[in-house]
């Protein structure tokens, strides 16, 4: 369990992007709680933007309409993305590392 939260956490660039796909959740939340409103919202075309290509290709902008299946297309899209584009970003990183470790 420790390896996995080291691989998620573990770089500077992953927490970033972590804490940004975390305010822009917030906002959309907090958005949606005090309109009453629980449709998406214009922030929610930033939370997909920070998890592109992966919610664009689960959940498009154009078939978001109205309803509780919306929704669910969102935040289930916004969830593989993060996971998606953490694993990418890490594994990034770790090669960086690694070239920075052959060539010293």
């Amino acid at each position: 369990m420790d390896r996995m939260t080291t691989f998620f956490l573990g770089t500077w660039a992953t927490r970033v992007y972590l804490f940004a796909v975390a305010v822009t959740a917030v906002i959309l939340l907090g958005g949606n709680l005090a309109t009453g409103s629980h449709e998406p919202s214009s922030a929610a075309v930033y939370l997909i933007g920070l998890t592109a290509p992966v919610s664009i290709i689960f959940a498009p902008i154009f078939l978001l309409g109205d309803g509780w299946l919306s929704i669910a297309m969102l935040w289930l899209s916004v969830a593989a993305g993060v996971l998606l584009n953490t694993l990418l970003i890490n594994t990034i990183m770790g090669e960086v590392g690694r070239l920075r470790s052959h060539r010293a």
